[in-house]
């Protein structure tokens, strides 16, 4: 479920008042600062195969945390709202 936004407001004022904010989407989730393929996968309802196409297409970060792949909640947030990753 995406909504088109005007591209020329920040996303502060284009979400709706009734969206989730997201310190509580940090807080439903527990969601530490950075989140595993496996977690971002249960939360986001998505599979491991378009987890890393969403990394290869740029829509989500992947950061190396030693040998594991971590992803920021803020992109976990950004990508169940529908929005674009920041850069």
């Amino acid at each position: 479920m995406s909504r088109k936004l005007p591209p020329h407001l920040p996303t502060s004022q284009r979400s709706r008042e009734d969206d989730m904010k997201f310190p509580d989407f940090v807080k439903i989730y527990n969601a530490p600062a950075n989140v595993s393929p496996g977690r971002f996968c249960e939360i986001a309802g998505i599979g491991t195969t378009k987890y890393y196409r969403l990394i290869a297409e740029g829509v989500i970060r992947a950061r190396k945390a030693g040998r594991s792949t971590v992803t920021p909640v803020e992109d976990l947030f950004r990508y169940c709202r529908g929005d674009q990753a920041a850069d």
